[in-house]
């Protein structure tokens, strides 16, 4: 229960893996606004690592657009003379730079790049930063893409692949029908997408299923509302705001007096609010490798305690899905 193989790769990780978007630092969005968790210290953040990998942590999910490379850059330090022993995760396809006229927010996202051309260089650059020769599961961080572009992204991963820098590709991605421009390359093992226990996604399960790919769940907390943090007067700080949605239509509130109904059902189980929303996505479905978000050792350290943890019973799962039904979003529902 605290393994899992990832689909067709047969690669095997513990159970919960460590998402790299915040120690990145916040960015400006193309839309203008700011996508992040805040500021960020990097000798806090190698800190937290070590503390995951301490508690079984064995992959990594980064992408070389957080904070520029930063990221990256930083988890390369810490595997660094060990790299054999984990799976690595990253992205690209999105174009950046470090002139947003903001001291506090230095980079600003400008476009994407998905041409053969774009996606090599990306690779190299990634590979440079993360302080090795190959990348385990490479991802598109695109939007979309349309078909002729997916033929060609399938034939240059694919070549990555013969080349031997990277071993499996997919996409960071919540609608099947995007991952399907890429099911027929040899070598898509995968696919990214958001699920948690606000935010389901059948149709991503099912796809999942019919590929024999596996899941890298991203999002696992809801922007941290599932950390029963936010109170209903919290606003959000203005470089923390990767996903004002789930904050500015009331999600605060209505989710509040849920979470305090979970945290009775959870007397008993001994996890934190935390540690049942990864068990959650863990009994969702074997596939799945929940990737929460960290800055802190001791964020990191509670995160990583659900691997001993494992999946939550079936009826406490019941109990979550009837308790949360009000507030309830179907991913798959929502037009890509």
């Amino acid at each position: 229960m605290k393994t899992r193989i990832l689909g067709k790769t047969n690669l095997k990780v513990n159970s919960i893996g460590m998402g790299c978007w915040a120690i990145g630092g916040p960015f400006y969005h193309r839309g203008g606004h700011i996508i992040s968790y805040g500021q960020v210290k990097d000798e806090e953040s190698k800190k937290a690592l070590e503390q995951g990998i301490e508690l079984g942590v064995n992959l990594f999910d980064t992408a070389n657009a957080y904070g520029g490379g930063r990221s990256e850059k930083i988890l390369g330090e810490v595997l660094k003379g060990r790299r054999e022993d984990f799976v690595i995760a990253t992205k690209f396809g999105t174009v950046w730079d470090f002139n947003s006229g903001d001291s506090e927010v230095p980079m600003r996202l400008i476009g994407r790049d998905i041409t053969p051309e774009g996606i090599r260089k990306a690779c190299n650059i990634s590979l440079a930063n993360l302080q090795t020769d190959y990348i385990d599961f490479y991802q598109v961080h695109s939007g979309n893409m349309t078909k002729e572009e997916a033929v060609s992204v399938v034939d240059t991963l694919e070549g990555l692949v013969s080349e031997g820098k990277i071993n499996y590709y997919g996409w960071s991605t919540d609608f099947p029908d995007r991952g399907a421009l890429l099911a027929h390359g040899n070598h898509c093992a995968g696919m990214q997408f958001r699920l948690n226990i606000i935010h389901s996604n059948i149709e991503m399960l099912k796809f999942l299923d019919k590929h024999n790919y596996f899941g890298l769940i991203k999002n696992p907390l809801s922007g941290g509302l599932l950390t029963g943090k936010y109170k209903d007067d919290s606003t959000v700080p203005r470089d923390h705001n990767w996903h004002g949605k789930d904050f500015t239509e009331g999600r605060i509130g209505q989710t509040r007096s849920v979470l305090e109904e979970l945290r009775e059902l959870l007397e008993n189980d001994g996890r934190t609010l935390v540690q049942a929303s990864l068990g959650y996505i863990l009994a969702k479905h074997d596939r799945l490798i929940p990737i929460p978000g960290f800055k802190t050792v001791k964020q990191a350290e509670e995160n990583s305690k659900a691997i001993e943890l494992g999946p939550l019973s079936n009826k406490l799962v019941m109990q979550i899905d009837k308790l949360f039904a009000e507030v309830h979003i179907d991913q798959s529902e929502i037009e890509g």
